[in-house]
């Protein structure tokens, strides 16, 4: 079907060409990100999101580049068992002529509208003014925009070329998967869908016995169909291709202007589901395309409305007077334009994964680093943990009901493996070994970061008001499994269950991933505290008598935090005691986890010296304090109220590496952090601790307790929202050491807000 021209582009793009943002947004005008030159490849990408899809926008060579990304999108990519990842939907590539900004380029992102607006002039002087935008309700995306005088176009959709490949089913060889592009009418429709039958999560169930656990395996790639439809008024089919692009073979089908256009107005309709055969997946893209080329208006409004909306939530602006060539300012910036990069997955089925996220960008964009640790939770949780004060509860549901969904697998596992009722966040852990834990001897008893999952779970019934109670068997299950896994274990050592002061012992233990065979490490004992008290302080009609008995029973057996003497200073220790360390670059402070994420210690409690001293002298090697990627060192800073190194490490995180002497980086947007190697760029785990530093800089809880400034230098000014406990928002304005205005809601609680500024 040729779609007929609806002419409102121009409206939406003129109008928006003077969008501001309302009145209490003004702070985001000056967050736009404007580039005056093209980009050299993919790495210098600008990112949009919306619902669960991810744009990277930019120009090269004179062509507008598109990738479509999304949290959803998996794919066998490759031979074996461990090569399913997260990819792309496709490549886009949008060519004018003659050059539409040949003369003059701008590229601008206009966070108001989490939207992209391309302008410039061709040599004869005719401008252009196009628009990048997706409607945040369903998965459609938008290009759109006027030019002076008409303009040849030459429209693509790129997908990788070569069989994709299926795992082997026993005994055979790969098979292939279906990806393929057409015409189809005056449209291009792509697509890539995998078999109806994994074979990858077959050989799972053979390789390591779980049969009768099977039926709770997620069966998520089994008919996975993945692609989309793009077309636009004006523009007819111009046959398929092919080429390379970074080093990659591609093919494309194209589409071109019937005849030269001065109105632009293209949509890509994607889908991302299991659909029982091709053909209904291809049917519902297709009704999807043709009920939006009616309603294009009347989506920007919503989705503006929607943006609008989550700004409103929160917000960090550091001296909004000061402008882009101070550092604080940057900083504060950076905050905001990475939170936009969270937002770009409210309604996916999986979550935003650490390593890239959905906006990876290198030359092969379907390969990152740990793609095989599929979602590791030690560093997943730090994506997530930022959501809480920032009130961004939509966003957060997202990764923690992809855990929840697995509630029956990893009670099941536990049951199967260790013939103990309790439950193991991981389930079916992607290496176990033969006992069911994790297969490396840094991860095998590794599993503290369930927890912090768990307290997140039970934390935003306090935040949100979500309903916890289908938590409550997660949390209860992380307890129990604890609970009666050490005491079999101490019991096959000892003839006990308990030690001979009535205490669990955690041993054979992980301290993170730095310390093996630890006896009662910092993290464990710290998160069970937490855990349980977290438990314990939900309302008390959510626990029955039993529930809240086991629990109380459980917090008295956990042994005391370890300590030890170092450098002349009594300090926290990762354990009592271990039988081998890391001394590579795998090596962090668990004997800080106390202080995050777990909260036993910090400003306001009991023992602040011994937790700053334990900063300060505890560490076994320099390395353990560094401050990109997953190290947590501004977190423990601001929690421990030491301002001045704080600022510094904030300042350091969120500028990463451009505030490094000599620091470079291959990526030109600043929330896209590259940390070389570590995690894959852009650094989602780096950029979320980040967030979660800055606030703690801000903002700190002890019981009801709301603690403003703990760890904020004097001489940054700042506009503030941030959630709190309780169903609490503050929000404020503090000018030279002044608080100018505080607001709380609700009212009640702006008795318990304490302002700690020096």
């Amino acid at each position: 079907m040729k779609p007929h021209l609806v002419p409102i582009a121009a409206s939406i793009l003129l109008g928006a060409g003077t969008l501001r943002a309302a009145p209490d947004q003004a702070w985001l005008d000056s967050y736009k990100i404007v580039w005056e030159s093209q980009c050299a490849d993919a790495r210098g990408s600008m990112p949009i999101g919306g619902g669960n899809i991810a744009l990277n926008v930019w120009v090269e060579k004179d062509e507008l580049m598109i990738y479509f990304g999304s949290p959803d999108c998996w794919s066998y990519r490759g031979m074996g068992y461990n090569t399913q990842m997260q990819t792309k939907l496709g490549r886009l590539r949008l060519k004018f002529t003659p050059v539409a900004w040949a003369k003059e380029f701008h590229q601008e992102l206009d966070l108001a509208s989490n939207s992209i607006v391309l302008s410039g002039k061709a040599a004869d002087g005719n401008a252009i003014k196009l628009r990048v935008w997706i409607y945040a309700m369903q998965p459609v995306v938008h290009i759109e925009g006027q030019s002076d005088s008409p303009l040849e176009a030459a429209v693509s959709v790129e997908y990788p070329s070569g069989l994709a490949m299926a795992p082997p089913n026993e005994g055979q060889t790969c098979g292939p998967l279906v990806r393929e592009g057409r015409i189809d009418g005056d449209s291009i429709k792509w697509w890539e869908r995998s078999l109806a039958i994994d074979e990858g999560r077959n050989g799972y169930i053979r390789r390591f016995n779980i049969k009768v656990i099977a039926g709770l395996l997620p069966n998520s790639m089994a008919s996975r169909t993945m692609g989309g439809r793009l077309s636009g008024a004006g523009f007819v089919a111009d046959g398929t291709g092919e080429g390379a692009y970074d080093g990659r073979e591609f093919k494309s089908v194209r589409l071109k202007s019937a005849k030269p256009l001065k109105t632009i107005d293209l949509h890509a309709s994607l889908r991302i589901a299991q659909d029982t055969t091709l053909e209904e997946g291809r049917a519902q893209v297709k009704k999807l395309e043709v009920a939006k080329h009616a309603t294009t208006q009347a989506d920007w409004k919503a989705s503006s409305a929607r943006w609008q909306g989550f700004w409103d939530r929160s917000r960090i602006v550091i001296n909004p007077g000061k402008g882009p060539d101070d550092p604080a300012w940057q900083t504060g910036r950076n905050y905001q334009l990475f939170r936009a990069l969270l937002a770009s997955n409210r309604t996916g089925k999986f979550p935003t994964l650490f390593n890239g996220g959905p906006f990876t960008c290198e030359p092969d964009p379907d390969l990152r680093n740990w793609f095989d640790s599929q979602f590791l939770a030690q560093n997943q949780r730090l994506v997530y943990w930022p959501m809480l004060k920032s009130g961004d509860f939509d966003l957060l549901k997202v990764g923690l009901e992809y855990y929840c969904r697995s509630t029956d697998l990893q009670t099941a596992w536990a049951k199967h493996f260790w013939k103990i009722e309790g439950m193991d966040i991981y389930g079916a852990d992607w290496t176990p070994n033969l006992e069911g834990h994790g297969g490396p001897a840094h991860l095998t008893y590794h599993k503290v970061s369930g927890m912090e999952f768990a307290i997140m779970m039970l934390e935003s019934e306090s935040y949100g008001g979500t309903d916890v109670r289908p938590c409550l068997t997660i949390a209860l299950g992380y307890l129990k499994y604890y609970d009666k896994f050490y005491r079999e274990q101490t019991k096959k050592l000892t003839d006990k269950e308990l030690d001979d002061k009535g205490h669990l012992v955690i041993f054979p233990g992980n301290a993170i991933e730095m310390y093996q065979e630890t006896r009662n490490d910092a993290c464990t004992i710290s998160g069970l505290m937490a855990l349980s008290k977290t438990v314990l302080g939900l309302p008390a009609k959510l626990l029955t008598a039993d529930q809240r008995a086991f629990y109380e029973s459980f917090r008295k057996t956990l042994p005391p935090l370890p300590l030890r003497e170092r450098r002349e200073h009594q300090t926290l220790a990762p354990a009592e005691s271990w039988k081998s360390a890391s001394t590579w670059d795998n090596i962090e402070l668990p004997e800080l986890y106390p202080v995050f994420p777990f909260h036993v210690y910090g400003v306001g409690k009991p023992d602040l010296q011994l937790v700053r001293d334990t900063w300060q002298f505890s560490f076994d090697h320099a390395r353990q304090k560094r401050n990109f990627c997953w190290y947590q060192s501004l977190v423990y800073t601001a929690n421990l109220g030491l301002t001045e190194e704080a600022r510094d490490l904030a300042m350091g995180k969120l500028l990463w590496p451009h505030h490094e002497k000599g620091g470079q980086s291959g990526m030109r947007y600043p929330a896209y952090y590259d940390t070389h190697g570590f995690c894959q760029g852009p650094d989602f785990d780096h950029a979320g601790c980040a967030l979660v530093g800055l606030q703690d800089m801000l903002r700190q809880t002890v019981d009801r307790k709301i603690l403003l400034f703990l760890a904020w230098p004097k001489d940054w000014d700042r506009e503030f929202k941030l959630h709190a406990p309780f169903g609490t928002t503050v929000a404020g304005i503090l000018k030279n050491c002044k608080l100018e205005k505080l607001s709380v809601i609700p009212e009640t609680r702006a008795k318990d807000v304490g302002n700690m500024l020096g």
